[in-house]
């Protein structure tokens, strides 16, 4: 009867065909989107950005020395005469502005240390872009100037740099490719996984009581414990299907970006696709810890769905208990960025939820460990059977089950 009553579920909700594409074709094609769309739009405008000729306003451009003139005119700029450098780089009328005070040249001929006012956005990407052109070019006309003093002086340009570091990456290849942005992957699986089980639960618990068809149920000869387990199933099914989806499109995109793309984009492209995650080396084993993981933390949403949205008189009562449950991911996923700092701390993988999305961080890093699996894996199921079993003594009860 478990099944019965699963099957019931599993085909009313496969009727909502708009709940099918938000739920299951939506998280396929989101991280690939991520993935592919974000490089290439970001390194194509990185490069327009670098190769186009920028406009900057400028006060005191006869006081530039030729030399540093000549230097920011290779990094495609071009200047124009201005006032109120600050109001017009305010309003958006040129991305940055350069103050050249009267004294700039002739301090530089004295040996004395001179200085430019660069007023750009700070936050403003563009902004900063272009401002990086400026300070490349007056960073390597300094350098040129400090190469000549030193060789007039007959020293070394060494002098200014008796110590360096050797940097040597001890992370694996996992870790490597994983990304600073890896945190993401077990942020939407979790996400999707709570958006594919909630459209079940709330039609298999408050929309039956909406509908008057929940009476009719419980009078069949199928026991609550089977009602109870039956939609849990249901929910679970597509909570599970949903984070799989998500799987998938990360694997797929990874795949996609390092087979056919990687090759084709500039160095800044590369860059960020190493920040976004896209060259993850994925293995069959990380990938069937990722799945495992998935289910039992599919589990675990589905276990709590269940739990609350019995306690709802409407659908939309049940909506407004769900709600807030994307907090509930948003919190570890917050938390998830700075899990260097837990450490080995095995306590952090007893937390619900949070230990699911600690774990899947580790596998994309390719640091997973035993015991911390064991443990995360022994949590999420002690905790699902747990609500499981709240879910079924609420549902013996009457005024849960008859709220009007």
């Amino acid at each position: 009867m478990v099944f019965h009553v699963a099957r019931k579920e599993i085909l009313s909700t496969l009727r909502d065909r708009r709940a099918m594409v938000s739920s299951l074709l939506i998280p396929l094609l989101i991280l690939p989107f991520m993935m592919l769309g974000l490089p290439l739009l970001l390194g194509g405008l990185f490069e327009r950005e670098q190769t186009s000729i920028t406009e900057i306003a400028t006060i005191g451009l006869s006081y530039l020395p030729a030399e540093l003139k000549t230097e920011l005119e290779t990094q495609n700029i071009s200047f124009v005469e201005a006032q109120d450098l600050e109001t017009l780089v305010k309003d958006g009328k040129y991305q940055v502005a350069l103050d050249i005070p009267k004294s700039f040249s002739t301090q530089l001929e004295a040996g004395e240390k001179a200085s430019l006012t660069l007023i750009s956005k700070a936050g403003n990407l563009r902004s900063e872009l272009n401002a990086s052109k400026i300070q490349d070019a007056v960073s390597k006309f300094s350098e040129g100037i400090v190469t000549k003093k030193l060789e007039s002086a007959g020293l070394s340009a060494d002098v200014l740099e008796p110590i360096t570091i050797n940097n040597l990456d001890a992370s694996s290849e996992a870790e490597r490719s994983s990304g600073q942005l890896a945190w993401l992957i077990p942020f939407f699986i979790a996400v999707w996984t709570l958006a594919g089980g909630q459209v079940t639960a709330l039609d298999a618990t408050a929309g039956e009581k909406e509908r008057g068809t929940l009476e009719a149920l419980l009078v069949s000869p199928v026991r609550r414990i089977e009602v109870v387990l039956g939609k849990f199933l249901a929910t679970l099914t597509f909570g599970l299907s949903a984070s799989v989806m998500a799987i998938l499109g990360y694997v797929l995109g990874g795949a996609l970006l390092r087979s056919l793309f990687l090759k084709r984009l500039g160095d800044g492209a590369e860059e960020i696709v190493q920040v976004l995650g896209g060259s993850l080396q994925t293995t069959p084993l990380s990938i069937l810890l990722l799945l495992m993981s998935a289910l039992l933390l599919a589990s675990l949403i589905s276990a709590l769905l269940i739990s609350i949205t019995m306690f709802a008189r409407t659908y939309k009562e049940a909506q407004s208990y769900v709600a807030p449950l994307s907090f509930v991911m948003i919190i570890p996923a917050v938390g998830l960025q700075f899990s260097d700092f837990f450490g080995t701390n095995i306590f952090v993988y007893l937390v619900p939820i949070l230990n699911a999305l600690v774990l899947m961080d580790d596998i994309v890093k390719g640091q997973v460990a035993f015991l911390p699996v064991i443990a995360t894996w022994a949590s999420l199921i002690a905790f699902s059977a747990l609500l499981l079993d709240f879910a079924f003594r609420s549902f013996k009860r009457e005024g849960v089950i008859f709220r009007t």
